[in-house]
């Protein structure tokens, strides 16, 4: 049996919590400073567990090299966003992909989700 890595088990438990998160919020109207960039933010809300799952059955290093891709690709979809508040709420979910290491830091994944997720509801 692999033994898993810190990084790993960070990433199962933000997906394991996220899947409590992910249902579409069907609420009010965003804020017009950010409805604008609402579908990229919803797309990266709503891709964030099939990009995050896969690397928990990867090595440490390739699971550094996934998430730094990932991350790349995260900054690519910021460059379209119009508005301050769009660029704040994406460039929290990259430090909080950055800053996980830990189970225990999986919160920091889902408290940046939820933010995406509440800010395009």
């Amino acid at each position: 049996m692999r033994k898993r890595s810190a990084m790993a088990l960070a990433v199962l438990a933000a997906a394991t919590a996220m899947t409590g998160i992910i249902s579409p919020i069907a609420t009010a109207e965003p804020s017009p400073d950010i409805a604008a960039d609402c579908g990229t933010i919803t797309s990266i809300a709503d891709g964030a567990i099939s990009a995050l799952t896969p690397l928990r059955t990867l090595s440490p290093e390739d699971q550094r090299a996934a998430k730094q891709v990932y991350i790349g690709q995260l900054q690519g979809q910021m460059g379209s966003l119009t508005t301050e508040r769009g660029r704040a709420d994406v460039q929290n979910f990259i430090n909080a992909l950055q800053a996980a290491e830990t189970p225990a830091d999986a919160s920091l994944i889902v408290n940046a989700l939820g933010k995406l997720r509440s800010d395009c509801a």
